[in-house]
């Protein structure tokens, strides 16, 4: 029961803030404050608590009247230091009827457990802001508690683990179980373990590769009293090793099929020369000394070709076929690739040449070319060369309107004869005196060609009909001397048809015919002559 008498007694100097209220028609009145609630509140005995502006206080002291029961309410500002954190008590006081007609409001300061709150929310907030699992576990190895990380990795809710002991979630295999308890105990012997690299399981036992951290957790009396879990999935980080592992050993491999089977040079993007392999050293005779370090050009590499240097420097790769030499100047044929090697920022840093020794190959080539396109008994080109050749001609009189050029049609007028006398084989030992006195005959820019049997093509480069009379005429008469072959004394005469380009034809087929006419024009006014084509 209320006395003023008894609140000034007990309340007035009490070092916690005391506040009296009083019902009275419905209405809440401050009655009694003490020293230490007077410092934050200005008078205010028998003043109308206003109810919009202290809703909560006038609720709460309402609800002690109604209840006739103690209220307790915190009143906790965080992470606010001039704040002070108090926890309030609402307590009814009762008349003579049992129906209470006040209520007492003691507060009391909790300073301390603001601050173990604001810990408390620091470490939750932390627990669940970190993307590594984080267990918590007090000395009796039971599980106090596990973040979103934790149950997102090892799929555990936390109210499955916490209370639990460790050993229960089978995190660890059992292989390595006791091996982790020796570092559990390691730890709570106050022992720094430094991380480590292992394997976990899930709740439904699929592995996970981890790096564990565990560190120890003390009390403000430096007693250990907890120890923390760290493992941080390193799953993706472990596939990546692997991967480059099994890429580093692709590339080992690479290496080796490449520098057993081609010749390797790398440049970088200066032109200087910073790898060769030992087929490299070997085909071109270089020391390793020799070409390491040097510019390319300054080591006998002389890839002139406008379309090659185009094409790389473009960042494409570049194929082909080039003549190299060696340090002693001996010249290879090579199958080359070139590849332009670029940074991630799309920067040419190296060019890759690999190449191939087609040496004989090329020879090869280069034989079955002469034999498809040369006559085999004089070595002269043949009918399908001059074809290819008089339209190249013809092609660049297209272009020039001023060139000219004579075809000459020879036939000797009595190789059967010879053939029929003599013998096939003395035959062909003709040919090829015939064959070297017409070389003779001509100059440095006219062709010769055979066409087969005793019928020969002779392209003139000349500037006017007059330079055209004085070669045939010399033909003729050289090809008139008798001829010694194989001890026997041949004697024999020439026919010799002209046409012009491009007064008798602008056609390689027209030019040919219109020769062919001359000739056997020639051949019926009394052969050993040569006929200049007549429309």
């Amino acid at each position: 029961m209320y006395s003023e008498g008894v609140f000034q007694f007990y309340f007035m100097n009490m070092p916690q803030p005391v506040i009296l209220i009083q019902q009275k028609r419905h209405q809440l009145y401050y009655k009694e404050s003490n020293k230490a609630a007077q410092q934050f509140f200005d008078k205010m005995e028998d003043k109308i608590i206003n109810k919009e502006e202290n809703l909560l206080f006038y609720t709460l002291c309402e609800k002690a009247i109604a209840t006739k029961e103690p209220i307790q309410y915190q009143y906790i500002q965080l992470f606010q230091p001039d704040r002070h954190a108090y926890e309030v008590t609402f307590t009814p006081l009762f008349n003579q009827a049992t129906t209470p007609s006040h209520v007492l409001v003691m507060a009391q300061e909790i300073h301390c457990k603001k601050t173990q709150e604001e810990s408390t929310r620091l470490l939750d907030a932390f627990l669940e802001n970190t993307v590594d699992a984080i267990l918590i576990a007090d000395c009796d190895e039971k599980v106090l508690t596990v973040n979103g990380a934790f149950e997102k990795l090892f799929q555990w809710r936390k109210e499955e683990v916490i209370g639990k002991s460790r050993q229960e979630m089978n995190i660890v295999s059992k292989e390595e179980g006791k091996e982790n308890l020796k570092l559990i105990k390691e730890l709570k012997s106050g022992k720094t373990l430094p991380p480590y690299e292992t394997v976990r399981y899930t709740k439904s036992g699929e592995s996970v590769c981890v790096s564990v951290s565990c560190s120890p957790i003390y009390d403000d009396q430096n007693q250990l009293v907890a120890y923390s879990v760290i493992y941080r999935d390193i799953t993706p980080q472990k596939e990546a090793e692997e991967q480059l592992a099994y890429t580093l050993k692709e590339l080992e491999n690479i290496k080796y099929a490449l520098d057993e089977s081609a010749s390797v040079m790398i440049i970088n993007a200066s032109g200087t020369i910073t790898y060769v392999n030992d087929m490299y050293v070997r085909y071109s005779g270089y020391e390793k000394e020799d070409l390491l370090g040097k510019y390319y050009r300054d080591a006998g590499l002389h890839h002139n070709l406008s379309e090659l240097l185009e094409t790389i420097k473009s960042g494409k790769v570049w194929r082909g076929q080039l003549e190299m030499g060696t340090k002693h100047h001996r010249s290879y044929w090579v199958s080359k690739t070139i590849v332009p090697l670029k940074d991630i920022d799309g920067n040419i840093t190296h060019y890759v040449s690999i190449h191939n020794d087609i040496t004989e190959q090329k020879a090869l080539e280069n034989k079955l070319h002469f034999e498809a396109t040369h006559d085999s008994l004089t070595g002269l080109p043949n009918r399908a060369m001059l074809l290819k050749e008089l339209n190249k001609v013809i092609e660049k009189g297209q272009r020039k309107s001023d060139e000219f050029f004579a075809l000459l049609f020879l036939d000797c007028d009595n190789f059967k004869q010879i053939n029929d006398e003599y013998g096939h084989h003395i035959g062909d030992e003709f040919l090829k005196a015939y064959t070297k006195r017409l070389k003779s005959c001509v100059r440095k820019g006219d062709r010769i060609y055979r066409l087969g049997g005793d019928e020969f093509i002779i392209i003139l480069n000349v500037t006017n009909g007059r330079e055209i009379e004085q070669i045939a005429r010399r033909i003729h008469v050289s090809l008139q001397q008798s001829w010694n072959v194989r001890g026997y004394c041949l004697r024999t005469t020439t026919t010799i048809g002209v046409s012009i380009y491009p007064e008798d034809g602008e056609s390689a087929a027209l030019l040919l015919k219109n020769a062919d006419d001359a000739l056997y024009k020639g051949k019926r006014e009394g052969k050993n002559n040569y006929i200049l084509y007549q429309t």
